[in-house]
């Protein structure tokens, strides 16, 4: 390679904006755990997702989804969520911060943020996403301790791959969270952002 090449390089790379390779099925996506003022103290709002959606249907969740070209940062997204779901303007919700983003196994960057729903405000279900809202107050939530289970991550290697290297790689595992609070399961990723908020909290105790 050149001198001249890589001063084409310089100007080149730095000019393009870095954005996450669609081969690998990866997205960005943010939801927001909802703080909401309850009689005795504050409490976190779950929703249900609905049994018509094909990705756990019934499961439990904090509002979210995928980052759209209109949302100007991933804050954003975490608010047109919350707003469209719960039928909230976004202008009044009040969003307090981030928590720590990770990777979901089946794909998303997960960006999760903490906010606070306006009191006695009418919440307006996005009926084809949310079945259902409920709440559990803090103080119950930090008394819970969470079960936890393991799941292994492999990968099937298909055509194109010589024949000595066909087989299933076990790549790693990683813990799962549960807590049970009356009939209710929260588990997978709305648990595992929980926790990192609880353990917030208690170390700020």
């Amino acid at each position: 390679m050149t001198f001249q090449a890589i001063d084409t390089l310089r100007r080149i790379i730095p000019s393009q904006p870095s954005s996450i390779d669609s081969t690998l099925h990866i997205w960005e996506s943010a939801v927001l755990l909802p703080l909401i003022e309850g009689p005795k103290g504050w409490e976190i709002l779950f929703e249900v997702r609905s049994s018509a959606l094909t990705w756990q249907p019934g499961d439990i969740c904090f509002p979210g989804g995928h980052r759209e070209d209109m949302d100007r940062n991933l804050s954003d997204t975490a608010l047109r969520e919350t707003s469209e779901e719960l039928g909230i303007p976004q202008n009044e919700i009040t969003l307090l911060g981030p928590l720590d983003y990770f990777y979901g196994v089946m794909g998303p960057l997960i960006y999760p943020y903490v906010g606070i729903l306006p009191k006695d405000c009418p919440l307006t279900i996005e009926q084809d996403e949310v079945a259902e809202l409920f709440t559990i107050p803090v103080e119950t939530l930090l008394s819970l301790t969470p079960k936890k289970g393991k799941v292994a991550i492999g990968s099937k290697r298909l055509e194109g791959f010589p024949p000595e290297l066909e087989d299933w790689v076990m790549q790693h595992s990683y813990d799962i969270y549960f807590y049970r609070y009356k009939e209710r399961l929260i588990w997978g990723i709305t648990a595992r952002i929980l926790t990192q908020f609880l353990e917030r909290l208690r170390k700020s105790r």
